[in-house]
């Protein structure tokens, strides 16, 4: 690299003025990433968050400069990582964290990998994350991939970084790339951005593609960005979303209704529920009207119902649109390969996997299974009708409430706590341009970004 820079913490607009006024080229500010990475992410003391460099991220960013279309959007020259379950139609694997997928090359990009090239975006590689979304077995650590290995918290070693967006989420809590994408089944986004200080936004669903992307279920699966502020989360969905929304850059909360779930602060240690209270506090100081709420609690199994039916359906539909040449083609040749190599890649199990191929019909006309989206639909109505009065909800946690649903969510990080990670809030609506405009104020009044210090690295 020719000359030595910084861009910790930049956001996407302040690095859009820097290549503008040329203070750095693309091809700098990828290198700049590529170090960072080399640095802090690699051996046996490294984060373990990516998975997979592009090698031709260089080339990529030396385009970028020829051309010069820094006019052309705010994704410019921008450095993006990727969950690996999101297609790519390069040189980089799309394996999902699979030992089983490490040689699976997609046909074609995912349609929000074309949005992004197309906007000028870098693709600098794919982060690991948790198998096959954590759909794979039951014990599995958040973050362990049989092709990866395990990723490492950026700010307590040893504490879990959460998943199964883990790469995505350390990646952008230890400033290695402007920005990643995640995808979010039953909290792979929210989990991770709480759990690193980050803002990890799941759109509505239906807002983006998440077509040319390794699924778990179809009625469930939600792709979106991953960054260290609000601003940054709005920019990328305004640049690849076909809906944009309206931003408007307020830090004013008087007379917005912000409900709360008390039903979480019950459930508090000492620590969190003094947090949670601050964070109150500031919203009602800034004029926003609290209203206490209990969001509606149910088992998971719903969720899990859905994913078994719909898992095997998914899988064998992803694996028939890919090239010939790979060497899976179905749900049953991945178990397959995972027995005749047990000892790489089943040190947890494949009890989910097995669970679906041999207890699902792969046809989702089971009755469990539609009398659940049946529940899905009146659930739906249930919770329009709680949040009808209010502009947005705080749920702290990831809420399943948010995934069953197809809410829209966002995290905010607030600080830390005593031990050193990450205390966050978690936000839902009923529209995203809502939720991002309202999650934008609270970050400029109770937010609070903290960058991790790598302790132990």
């Amino acid at each position: 690299m020719v000359t030595k820079i910084n861009l910790d913490e930049v956001t996407i607009t302040e690095l859009n003025k820097l290549i503008k006024d040329k203070t750095f080229s693309i091809k700098e500010i990828v290198s700049h990433y590529l170090e960072q990475i080399e640095a802090y992410d690699k051996g046996i003391n490294g984060l373990n968050s990516i998975l997979e460099i592009n090698s031709d991220a260089m080339s990529l960013a030396e385009e970028l400069d020829e051309k010069n279309l820094v006019d052309s959007g705010l994704l410019y020259g921008v450095p993006i990582l990727l969950k690996d379950n999101i297609n790519t139609a390069d040189r980089l694997h799309t394996s999902a964290g699979s030992l089983a997928l490490g040689d699976s090359r997609a046909g074609v990009d995912a349609e929000i990998v074309k949005i992004l090239r197309n906007k000028g975006a870098v693709i600098l590689g794919k982060t690991n994350m948790t198998e096959l979304a954590n759909n794979m077995t039951k014990g599995m650590p958040n973050g362990y991939s049989s092709r990866g290995g395990i990723v490492k918290s950026p700010y307590v070693l040893g504490e879990s970084p959460a998943g199964s967006s883990t790469g995505s989420g350390v990646a952008v809590a230890a400033n290695l790339c402007m920005a990643a994408f995640g995808t979010d089944t039953s909290g792979s986004i929210i989990s991770p951005g709480i759990k690193n200080g980050i803002v990890g936004y799941r759109p509505s669903k239906g807002a983006l593609s998440i077509k040319g992307i390794i699924p778990t279920s179809f009625t469930l699966d939600m792709v979106g960005p991953m960054t260290r502020t609000v601003k940054d989360a709005i920019i990328i969905f305004n640049e690849i979303s076909a809906d944009k929304i309206y931003f408007a850059e307020k830090a004013n909360l008087k007379g917005t209704v912000i409900g709360f779930d008390q039903a979480a602060i019950d459930n508090m240690t000492q620590e969190e529920e003094k947090k949670a209270n601050g964070i109150l506090y500031k919203l009602k100081e800034a004029g926003a009207i609290l209203k206490q709420m209990y969001l509606r609690t149910f088992p998971n199994k719903e969720i899990d119902i859905i994913k078994k039916y719909e898992f095997k359906h998914a899988m064998n539909e992803y694996f028939a649109e890919l090239p010939q040449e790979n060497r899976i083609s179905n749900l049953m040749e991945l178990i397959d390969y995972n027995n005749t190599h047990k000892e790489e890649t089943l040190r947890y199990g494949q009890i989910l996997l097995e669970d679906a191929q041999n207890n699902t019909s792969g046809e989702m006309t089971e009755a469990v299974y539609l009398d659940t989206l049946k529940d899905l639909e009146n659930t739906k109505l249930y919770v329009k009708d709680q949040l009808k009065d209010i502009n947005v909800c705080i749920a702290f946690n990831n809420h399943p409430i948010v995934q069953y649903t197809g809410l829209p969510a966002i995290t905010v990080p607030c600080g830390l706590y005593n031990d050193g990670m990450p205390f966050g809030i978690n936000i839902i609506a009923q529209t995203d341009e809502e939720l991002l405009n309202i999650a934008y104020a609270i970050e400029q009044i109770a937010g609070r970004r903290v960058k991790p210090k790598f302790i132990g690295y």
